[in-house]
């Protein structure tokens, strides 16, 4: 009778040890399948663009309405208190992070405050632009030295995404300053008669 007890008492405590094993393995994938489908916040930076273009007094560069599918863009700030500087912060399709930076600070305190202690490595040719290439162990960057400005593709990401943002890359020209006089503001209606 006892033996028949002891064996009763340790099925007991294996079944029970088995429930409480599954049940964590159910809680698990329970939240693992919730994080997955979660939502990554996605900011709209095209606003950014036109007040930055009022701004500065460079050639804005802003990522193009064809980047392809899984660039979520999830920051966007403009600083135009001192040197004018705009930086859009983007998940990649990979799982990772990279951002576009472009201001016409001293080239040299712009990469100080955006490629960490990332190294220069090469170049990259992007289009028919040559970037330098920057890298450290966890950190990458672009960069691409303008006259009035800097560019900076930088990030967690690998340089085939970095190259993928800056191939999508376009660059709007500084605003014409508006026309004030009745002289002025005939010459472009001119023109325009002229074109048609």
């Amino acid at each position: 009778m006892s033996s028949y007890s002891r064996a009763n008492a340790t099925f007991k405590n294996y079944a029970i040890s088995l429930g409480v094993v599954v049940a964590i393995i159910l809680v698990m994938a329970f939240v693992v399948s919730t994080r997955s489908g979660e939502r990554i916040p996605e900011v709209q930076f095209r606003p950014d663009i036109e007040v930055l273009r009022s701004s500065a007094g460079y050639p804005v560069t802003a990522p193009d309405e064809n980047l392809p599918e899984g660039w979520t863009p999830t920051s966007s700030t403009l600083d135009l208190s001192g040197p004018v500087e705009w930086t859009v912060g983007f998940a990649t399709p990979k799982d990772s992070h990279a951002r576009l930076v472009q201001s016409d600070d001293d080239p040299d305190t712009v990469l100080r405050d955006t490629v960490k202690d990332a190294e220069p490595v090469g170049t990259v040719m992007v289009g028919d632009r040559e970037w330098e290439h920057l890298e450290s162990e966890d950190w990458g960057a672009l960069v691409l030295r303008e006259e009035g400005r800097t560019l900076v593709v930088a990030g967690s990401a690998g340089v085939d995404e970095f190259a993928e943002l800056a191939e999508h890359l376009e660059t709007f020209p500084v605003p014409e300053p508006e026309a004030t006089g009745d002289g002025d503001e005939a010459e472009p209606s001119e023109a325009a008669d002229t074109d048609s």
